[in-house]
């Protein structure tokens, strides 16, 4: 702009204008421009780098798997609609480090009587039929005769796929989290009541794990194994309430030994 209005001004003036230089394209002169070319590779090597980390940083965590079962079971017919309690199931959680698979015999408690599934826990993609042969499949792998209501004898193992597994370096305890802390299994196994599918929830990685203890506090209701060492860092932090970090539970021995 200012070229041309310079430009016009000199021919009214009657001076001579010499004629314009055949500019460059923008990328070649980009290219002939070191400092501009080391900038935009330096740039590109840290960007490169930030989402390739980000990437690798995902391998090994497997949040949202579902996959499908040999049998497959509703979580949201059992502990939705019919309000089973996880624990009923999963009894191992409250006792041990393990949540367990529960055994066939558990669902035989209710499915010696209950052959089929009732209407209205059916949706236009799992209808009755789907359910209702699904429970067939329980009764073979037990070998429950349904006609004459008793077991034949003749099993056959189910392969659970399994969902949730942590690398065996890392030490989870299920019996201090649900009884000691108290904790729901929603809080890490989410809305199950919800699920048809069940699925892992939660990412499971060590900062999520550090995060939750961060932000919990110690449960201390009923509970009097912690009853001395709270009161005596309640009193060094000056807090109420400790969380389980300032209990301890950043130590990396904790979950790493």
């Amino acid at each position: 702009f200012v070229n041309n209005v310079l430009t016009k001004i000199a021919k009214a003036n009657g001076i001579e204008v010499a004629p314009k230089e055949p500019t460059l394209p923008i990328w070649k002169a980009f290219a002939k421009n070191q400092f501009l070319v080391f900038v935009s590779s330096v740039f590109l090597l840290l960007a490169s780098g930030y989402f390739f980390y980000g990437w690798v940083m995902q391998i090994g965590v497997d949040q949202d798997y579902a996959p499908i079962q040999p049998i497959h079971y509703s979580h949201r017919i059992h502990a939705g609609s019919n309000g089973i309690n996880c624990q009923y199931c999963h009894s191992a959680a409250r006792v041990s480090k393990n949540g367990g698979i529960p055994s066939l015999n558990v669902c035989m408690n209710c499915h010696k009587n209950i052959a089929e599934v009732a209407d209205t826990t059916a949706t236009p993609e799992y209808t009755k039929a789907f359910y209702d042969g699904e429970i067939q499949k329980l009764y073979d792998a037990v070998g429950w005769d349904k006609a004459n209501q008793k077991y034949t004898g003749k099993t056959k193992p189910v392969k659970w796929v399994r969902i949730h597994n942590l690398p065996d370096f890392a030490y989870f305890n299920h019996s201090q989290h649900v009884t000691v802390a108290g904790i729901e299994c929603q809080k890490c196994h989410g809305p199950v009541q919800e699920y048809e599918i069940q699925k892992q929830f939660a990412p499971l990685t060590m900062g999520w794990c550090i995060k939750c203890h961060r932000e919990t506090d110690v449960k201390m209701e009923g509970n009097a194994y912690y009853t001395k060492i709270h009161d005596e860092l309640s009193k060094k932090y000056g807090v109420d309430k400790l969380t389980a970090a300032q209990m301890g539970g950043l130590e990396c021995g904790k979950c790493h030994y």
